[in-house]
Parts: C-alpha cells; sequence; structure tokens
C-alpha cells in the first residue's frame, strides 16, 4: 500500500478554480466512496478549504492509482484543464506536506490558526464516515499535535496571520483611518467573526451585519454593537456603507452585478469597495467593471502577504526546522507500518482527536507513547 496526495491550492490554482472544486461537507461522504471504489482507497481523508482542496488516500501501490485519484478530483469540475493544477506527492512527501499545512506553513497568510481546525475538522469528518484506518488516524493525529507545537514553540502566529485580518489591512490602506467608515459585514461564521473583532478594534462609525440565519445575524450585531438587517434586505447595506466585507458559505453568488449597479445610483458617485473572502465568492466577478466600484478576493491579498513573511522569516525557518524533524520521525513509524513491523505499531499513539501524543526516537525506532 502506498500513501497518496492529490489536491490543489493557492499556490496552483486562482480562485475561481477552488471554488469549483470546493467540497461542502454534506458531500463529503460521497466523494469518499467513489474514491473507494474507483481507486480502490483503503483509507481517505479529504481537507477542503477556502484556499485548497486536498485528497490523503491509502492506495494499492500501481502506476495507475494515481491517475484514477486525479479523474477523481478533476471530476468535480468540468474543465479538464484543471488537471495541469494538480500536485501529486507519495509517502514521505505528502507527510511532510500535510504538516507544513498544519503548522501553517503552506497557507495564504503564513502561521494563520484557522487552518489547523480545519484539518482537524477534516479528519473529525472522515472518522464519523468510516473513512480513516491505522495510518490516517496516527498520520493527522500527529499532524494536529505538530501544528499546535509549532504555534507554541516559534511566533510565527505574531500580527496579521488570518485573511480576515488582512482584509481589514486592506480597508485600513484603502481608508486611512476607519473610525468614520461604515461597514457592512455579509456573514455571521468564524472568518466573519474574526473580521468584525478586527474592524471595531478600528473603532469602525457603525457596523451592519446581515446572514441567511437572522439569528446569528442579531447575535453578532448584539456582540458587537452593530446592526443586524435581514438577508433578503442585504442590497440596501450596499447603499449605505463604505467597505462592504464578504464571508458567507453560499455556493453561489449572493451579491449580483445588478445588485450594485443599483446601489450606486442611489449613492450618487460616492464609490462603494466590496472585499469578498470567501470561497466560493459571494460577489459577481463582473462587479469589478462598475465605475467607482472596487472589489477585491483572497488572491489580492498577496502584496500584504509578502510584507507579513519578510517581518517572521526566522520563526518560519524554526518552525520548517520542526517540521522536518516530525517528518523524519514519522517516516521511520511508516517504514515499520509498511513492513508490518507490529513490535513498533504498538507503540503508536492512542487513537484520540486531540493529536497530544509526543514522540521519542530511540535509537532510529520512533516510540509513540500511549
Amino acid at each position: 500500500m502506498k500513501l497518496r496526495l492529490v489536491g490543489l491550492s493557492h499556490r496552483t490554482a486562482p480562485v475561481e478554480w477552488r471554488e469549483r472544486l470546493a467540497v461542502p461537507e454534506g458531500r463529503l461522504p460521497v466523494l469518499v466512496e467513489s474514491i473507494k471504489n474507483s481507486a480502490g482507497a483503503v483509507e481517505t481523508v479529504v481537507l477542503s478549504t477556502c484556499n485548497r482542496v486536498e485528497v490523503y488516500a491509502v492506495t494499492p501501490d500501481d502506476g495507475e492509482t494515481e491517475c484514477l485519484l486525479r479523474k477523481e478530483l478533476s471530476g468535480l469540475h468540468l474543465d479538464k484543464t484543471l488537471d495541469d493544477s494538480l500536485y501529486s506527492l507519495e509517502d514521505d512527501a505528502a507527510v511532510r506536506h500535510l504538516f507544513r499545512v498544519a503548522a501553517g506553513l503552506d497557507s495564504l497568510v503564513i502561521g494563520e490558526s484557522e487552518i489547523l481546525g480545519q484539518v482537524k475538522r477534516a479528519y473529525d469528518l472522515a472518522q464519523r464516515a468510516g473513512s480513516t484506518g491505522k495510518l490516517t488516524n496516527v498520520l493527522f493525529q500527529r499532524a494536529i499535535y505538530l501544528g499546535k507545537k509549532v504555534r507554541t514553540a516559534t511566533k510565527i502566529s505574531e500580527g496579521p496571520t488570518s485573511v480576515p485580518s488582512l482584509a481589514v489591512a486592506l480597508a485600513e490602506r484603502i481608508f486611512g483611518d476607519l473610525s468614520t467608515s461604515r461597514v457592512f459585514v455579509l456573514g455571521a461564521g468564524p472568518m466573519a467573526e474574526m473580521a468584525v473583532r478586527a474592524l471595531k478594534s478600528q473603532k469602525v462609525a457603525d457596523l451592519l451585519v446581515a446572514n441567511r440565519t437572522g439569528e446569528k445575524a442579531e447575535a453578532m450585531a448584539r456582540q458587537f454593537g452593530g446592526r443586524a438587517i435581514p438577508f433578503d434586505r442585504r442590497a440596501e447595506g450596499l447603499v449605505e456603507a463604505d467597505i462592504v466585507l464578504c464571508s458567507t458559505g453560499a455556493p453561489d453568488v449572493v451579491i449580483t452585478r445588478n445588485d450594485v449597479a443599483r446601489a450606486l445610483e442611489r449613492r450618487r458617485g460616492k464609490s462603494l469597495f466590496l472585499i469578498d473572502i470567501a470561497v466560493p465568492r459571494d460577489v459577481d466577478a463582473s462587479v469589478n467593471d462598475l465605475e467607482n466600484t472596487y472589489l477585491y478576493n483572497v488572491d489580492d491579498l498577496e502584496s500584504l502577504v509578502a510584507e507579513s513573511l519578510v517581518k517572521r522569516r526566522d520563526e518560519i525557518q524554526k518552525a520548517d526546522g520542526l517540521v522536518d524533524d516530525k517528518t523524519n520521525e514519522f517516516a521511520a513509524w511508516y517504514r515499520a507500518w509498511l513492513a508490518g513491523d507490529t513490535a513498533t505499531l504498538r507503540h503508536a499513539p492512542a487513537e484520540s482527536a486531540d493529536g497530544s501524543a509526543a514522540a521519542e526516537t530511540k535509537g532510529g525506532i520512533v516510540s509513540w507513547p500511549n
């Protein structure tokens, strides 16, 4: 058997392609079953976030399996040119990649904390679907443990380390002092809440919140001293706000070109700035063609990301060193697993969800305390 990874991320594909491959949680069991049937996977975990879609699978060791996995993932998208954006890794390389992902080293914003929760969520969902086994249980528990260790042993998470915080930094660059700005936030999930917290720290003049579930919008508005408006009246928020920040989980756009065009007529020439951090995107991309309208998405935060990297270069190197060490430790256990070395396998960590077990290396063999 062989551990394989097939996926794509913000490094290989633009947002318009990533959003088409995004896998809602409700579709994960179907995808896992399809991968099992087509590629013969005996263990599978699917990690789907705004910046990546990756399939980790334990499959037969033959040349056709990788092609089948790539075909399965490409099948989520009708454009076959997507295959050029997919990457494939095996065994130790796949392990190192997952460890870097969990550590926040492969994120759009290096050191971000959200990805660790997303890795854990992907693992939990796979466990519920019954698609994990010995290898993926140990692998993902170690990834979660390492992700925590990197964030406590280094300063990689200092400064703006999330897409919402960078979105607010972008708003500051556009408007300078945000204390006179009116902000409309569309969405009430974790990403939207982080954005609201960052906005309130800048003492924005007014905050509007809308969400498909009105109760969530009202709760967020109360918590942060803003006002909730019904989701079906979101076009009114476009008229009132200076900045619109979108982060819903909707599968399709929720702000259309016509919505913005009608709002602009009532704004009497006043510019409108929209920051769309959702994947799939919330705002119709053609909105950017309208006069006095400026639309930014997650890929447009690239310059801010570059600045963040420069400031934390030394901490990134420390984190990469930890990843290399733990990859080498895992490799010894993985080789034992492949060889059926039951004496070593008995020392795998207890299969709990918190990934808290620590590894010790003795004579080149990894011992995993229970």
